[in-house]
């Protein structure tokens, strides 16, 4: 069974395991613009922000990076996974809808909530955008 200094220990392990793998990463949301009297939506504005995450490209081998057919139904598998520390981006984690990495842009597929004991980081799939 865990215990609170089990959980303080893994994540401690964790800031260790990062520090040599993270990769600077531009991650793109949305903001709302709204009236200043009326609350009023008057726009909406794309913002990029610099972070750094985990990246693992994704192999185009079989199933682990590449589109499938099951039962009729097509799947995608995505071409980047980002893992991003829930610090960096704070109040901006469920706005985010794409990513630059490496000169490519990649739409957000979807992200997860990671970590034993506390979520403390965030798995995005991303998609290569043609």
């Amino acid at each position: 069974m865990l215990n609170a200094s089990d959980i303080e220990f893994m994540q401690s392990s964790q800031d260790e395991i990062y520090t040599l793998r993270e990769r600077s990463i531009i991650v793109i949301y949305t903001e709302v613009i709204r009236d200043d009297i009326t609350g009023q939506i008057i726009g909406r504005e794309d913002v990029e922000r610099e972070v750094n995450a985990v990246i693992t490209e994704m192999s185009i081998r079989g199933r682990d990076g590449s589109r499938y057919i099951e039962n009729g139904i097509e799947y995608e598998q995505g071409d980047l996974k980002i893992d991003i520390k829930l610090e960096y981006i704070d109040g901006i984690v469920d706005k985010i809808v794409q990513a630059i990495f490496d000169g490519k842009e990649y739409e957000i597929l979807g992200g997860d909530k990671k970590g034993i004991g506390t979520r403390n980081r965030v798995e995005f799939i991303g998609r290569e955008i043609a």
